[in-house]
């Protein structure tokens, strides 16, 4: 079942070394987008990072996985594989595929280091996306509890500000009207008019069930567009998150069969078709994220969106001159 025709000894280490320097980057990437994701959203007053720095941070991501991906070039290469089940008059049918044909120990280690290194990234990210994500909860959760307290409708425009702002206009106006009140001299009657201030202040206790569901379908449509906002708002959060996600799934099966390869090098193909065909398809998952990454960023990203079904719009509306079908 493995493939037996790669013939090219360098290519096949040339391969392995830029697989193996986009894996790391990409990853280590995600690993610094989570900790600018937490700086931003849960330390926002902390230095923000200029487009220099980042520029910075982006090559030096793809140094240093070109570093860790150097031993590559001397733990793979062409394999030479000889089968004795076609051989036809002393002679044998050999191939060549592309494989690990290094030292077994230093293999190992190597493989158990990046093994060791993905999951302190997995664990960060993690770490800082749960902190971000209590954040927006917070955030979310005081917004809508102002809202309840000043007893207004929703509005996307509204911040946490805004709506103490209202109350305290609110109690202002609660105030100037008690004053109002109180100077038309009405006759003192203390016992008699607390009751009736008592009995007039207590809310009641039963609303009518038609104005509770207008109340109620008011709110549910109001609170649209404040929905539409935070998801505006933290929509960058929310994709990195879900790229992340999809990033760990597609490449951690490949992490943990090149350590249980690197443990049984003798012995780890030796292994039925199906169970063989099962391996490879999760030692190649990771070409799922490469095809859902772009699906991604145009749901999340409008601009992204745009600028994609424009480019498609204009390549397929491209005017044709007279002189190319003419050929004059």
């Amino acid at each position: 079942m493995l493939p037996v025709r790669f013939p090219g000894d360098i290519l096949c280490r040339a391969l392995w070394y830029f697989s193996q320097t986009t894996t790391i980057s990409g990853g280590t990437l995600l690993l610094v987008i989570a900790v600018h994701r937490y700086l931003k959203v849960c330390r926002p007053f902390i230095g923000k990072w200029s487009l220099k720095v980042k520029r910075l941070v982006v090559l030096g991501t793809v140094a240093v996985a070109a570093v860790l991906s150097i031993p590559t070039i001397f733990f793979y290469g062409e394999i030479k594989v000889t089968s004795d089940r076609y051989s036809v008059e002393n002679t044998s049918l050999v191939g060549y595929r592309c494989g690990n044909k290094g030292s077994a120990g230093a293999l190992f280690g190597y493989n158990v280091f990046l093994f060791i290194y993905a999951v302190t990234g997995i664990v960060i990210i993690t770490i800082c996306y749960t902190f971000i994500g209590r954040s927006i909860y917070s955030k979310v959760m005081t917004y809508r509890k102002s809202l309840r307290r000043v007893n207004v409708v929703p509005r996307p425009e509204l911040s946490v500000s805004t709506v103490s702002d209202i109350r305290r206009s609110k109690n202002l106006e609660n105030c100037a009207t008690n004053d109002k009140n109180g100077d038309h001299g009405y006759p003192e009657q203390p016992i008699e008019r607390t009751r009736v201030s008592s009995n007039f202040l207590k809310p009641p206790e039963k609303e009518l069930p038609k104005h509770i569901k207008r109340r109620s379908h008011e709110l549910v449509r109001a609170n649209i567009p404040a929905m539409k906002n935070h998801f505006q708002h933290y929509k960058y959060s929310y994709m990195f998150m879900t790229i992340t996600v999809v990033f760990v799934i597609a490449y951690l099966p490949r992490i943990v069969i090149m350590l249980l390869e690197s443990i049984f090098v003798q012995t780890f193909w030796l292994k039925s078709d199906s169970a063989i065909v099962g391996l490879l398809f999760l030692y190649r998952l990771y070409i799922l994220n490469h095809v859902v990454n772009p699906f991604i960023y145009g749901f999340f990203d409008v601009k992204f969106r745009h600028e994609v079904k424009y480019l498609i719009w204009r390549r397929k509306n491209k005017p044709v001159h007279p002189d190319s079908q003419t050929g004059h």
